[in-house]
């Protein structure tokens, strides 16, 4: 599902299967249900997979259940971990830090009309010329907006929201 016309959407913590937003900690059913309902709500939900950070092993099977629409943050590691998330059936997707390189491969073997692919970078000024070279959807942020004409989101982790910049 491509993005709302929204400017911002919740942000949730998936540990262990285990779902976070800020000082409640969903288990089980409980957290399956947590996902849809705020999915329904706000029309999608931004969800950074701690497992995928810090493991590389993102809760894949978890969001499969759902109808709920993820815009998924697990720091894909390379093409292969990108192209696992589109087949999983994920539109919405945050690429951390990755080279240009395998950045360009994953731009080749996607349809970018269906699939929205975010760049964050430690350096933004990059990953805003990478995103204008290969026509990737937009920027993803943790710190201060840079001025620039690419779609730009914000991830505000103190409010648990991902706000839209631009």
């Amino acid at each position: 599902m491509p993005l709302l016309n929204v400017e911002e959407y919740p942000v949730v913590k998936v540990k262990g299967r285990k779902v976070k937003r800020r000082d409640v900690i969903y288990k089980g059913k409980e957290a399956m249900d947590f996902l849809e309902k705020i999915g329904k709500e706000y029309g999608m939900v931004y969800v950074i997979d701690v497992d995928g950070y810090r493991r590389n092993s993102p809760n894949l099977e978890m969001y499969k259940r759902l109808s709920a629409n993820i815009w998924i943050d697990s720091l894909p590691r390379n093409v292969e971990d990108v192209m696992d998330l589109i087949i999983y059936g994920f539109e919405n997707i945050s690429i951390w830090n990755m080279g240009e390189e395998p950045l360009k491969e994953i731009k080749d073997m996607c349809d970018m009309k269906n699939i929205h692919i975010f760049i964050g970078a430690d350096e933004r000024k990059n990953a805003i010329n990478i995103v204008k070279k290969y026509g990737f959807h937009g920027v993803i942020t943790e710190g201060e907006e840079i001025k620039n004409d690419v779609e730009t989101w914000k991830i505000y982790t103190g409010d648990w929201v991902i706000r839209r910049l631009r």
